[in-house]
């Protein structure tokens, strides 16, 4: 272990004097650098002339790696019983209270010299990774300079990380926001300070650590807290609804998807048209999936919102042009044609929404399909219950991972379901059997814990080659 995340090539530029009014820390050992141009949580991954900030955690302390970096660092930033024991280190060192609390300070105090940035905050228990990689391939396509979250940096460590590095010129910065307990959506609301803030669906995910479907609800709200004093908020397909019920009212601007003036769908197989004010435009698809389309029109929503903001007109048919060359993120119904079968792979992450929606993506195809699914995890009291309401309509063969999957067979009797304990049984059961049959399509979807993702890449080998 040698520290905890990875911020890169930060582009921020604070005076240390800034930094420690930024942090509210206290500069010791005499020592104040006249510049930070980055901070690094990673002592593997460390730029040299950063300032080195030590993470602390249940099983980690990132101040013990402190002299990994001591010769490279600007500076050293830590807490008060970790800077202990960098007494005889000669680099300066900002002492803090809390150095996570304070990462997302700096941040936070970044983000409010990013006046030229529109700053786009995203969260949902689904789709926000897919809406993410959508707006910034469109706005990229349209000439706009883009920052965005990569990979899954998107909770109290990777938020802060990804405002870091956005540079002054940036014309938008994505940030994806992800939560798994009470109270860490009003901090990055707080960090973010979004001037558009977009939550794109809710359902159980995180459900058993956020106090159930409404406990989801009340915290993916709370994204909407610390809107500029121009932004706004736009709300997937039924969000304004659950927020009604639980009797949540934004203070500021919300745009819905159920409203007339958003842009709406239609999608016949693989053939999506878009449809805003006069104009509609045409585009295909890789796979008949409807979250897919609905994802599409809630960018092209946000996009007309945020060209109108930024002064700009583009039309419907451009916008549409750009999307027909999107490609999902890895993961995440991610299609790999092979010579022998087709794999979906979307076992990155599940909830029942999109295990549902890619369920019935697969069973929208032609040709012999094959389901390959795992639990769905942290649903709380639910979980039992929401894994036996998977409909498994016009899927020829499933094979299940885990205890709360098993479930599917008493309700399916007549298909021809397999189910197995957990992946290292499914991985065992591979290297005997023959599967899949030649020319199906197998997709593959569990949450990231069961670690069904491990079968992608021995199916991925298998698949070079005829079975």
């Amino acid at each position: 272990m040698q520290g905890f995340g990875n911020t890169g090539g930060a582009s921020m530029r604070l005076t240390g004097q800034e930094l420690m009014l930024a942090s509210q820390g206290e500069w010791i050992n005499d020592g104040l650098p006249e510049v930070i141009e980055g901070i690094g949580t990673d002592t593997r991954q460390f730029t040299t002339g950063h300032a080195f900030l030590a993470l602390r955690g249940p099983y980690f302390d990132g101040h013990a790696y402190a002299h990994q970096v001591v010769d490279r660092a600007a500076a050293l930033i830590g807490d008060q019983q970790g800077v202990k024991a960098w007494q005889s280190l000669p680099t300066p060192q900002l002492r803090v209270q809390d150095t996570l609390r304070s990462l997302g300070d700096i941040a936070s105090f970044y983000r409010s010299r990013l006046s030229h940035t529109k700053v786009v905050a995203i969260t949902g228990s689904y789709g926000k990774t897919t809406v993410r990689s959508m707006l910034e391939h469109v706005l990229r396509g349209l000439g706009l300079e883009v920052a965005a979250t990569i990979q899954n940096l998107n909770n109290l460590i990777g938020v802060p990380q990804t405002l870091l590095a956005t540079k002054m010129s940036a014309d938008v910065a994505l940030i994806e926001c992800g939560i798994s307990e009470p109270g860490e959506m009003l901090r990055l609301s707080e960090i973010v300070q979004p001037d558009i803030a977009i939550i794109t669906g809710l359902s159980q995910a995180h459900a058993e650590g956020l106090g159930g479907f409404e406990g989801v609800v009340r915290e993916k709200s709370q994204l909407l807290t610390h809107l500029t004093h121009c932004g706004w908020g736009m709300l997937g397909a039924g969000v304004a609804g659950q927020f009604e019920a639980i009797g949540f009212t934004p203070a500021q601007m919300v745009r819905s998807m159920d409203d007339k003036d958003a842009v709406a769908w239609y999608l016949k197989g693989r053939c999506l048209t878009l449809a805003y004010q006069e104009e509609t435009a045409n585009l295909e698809l890789c796979l008949p999936a409807k979250h897919w389309a609905e994802d599409m029109a809630l960018t092209a929503t946000v996009t007309f919102g945020l060209l109108k903001d930024l002064g700009q007109t583009f039309s419907l048919h451009e916008i549409a042009s750009i999307l027909q060359s999107w490609q999902p993120v890895e993961g995440r119904m991610s299609v790999i044609p092979l010579p022998a079968f087709t794999l979906i792979d979307d076992a990155y992450n599940a909830n029942p929404t999109s295990m549902q929606a890619a369920l019935d993506t697969l069973a929208a195809l032609e040709g012999y399909r094959i389901a390959m699914i795992g639990d769905m995890l942290e649903l709380g009291d639910d979980a039992q219950a929401l894994h036996h309401a998977l409909n498994l309509h016009d899927i020829d063969e499933v094979i299940t991972v885990g205890r709360l999957s098993q479930g599917v067979q008493a309700k399916y009797p007549e298909k021809n379901i397999r189910a197995f304990h957990d992946v290292e049984a499914l991985l065992l059961w591979l290297q005997a059997e023959q599967f899949p049959r030649r020319g199906s399509t197998v997709l593959l979807k569990a949450s990231h814990g069961t670690g069904l993702y491990r079968a992608a890449e021995v199916l991925k080998q298998r698949g070079q080659h005829a079975v």
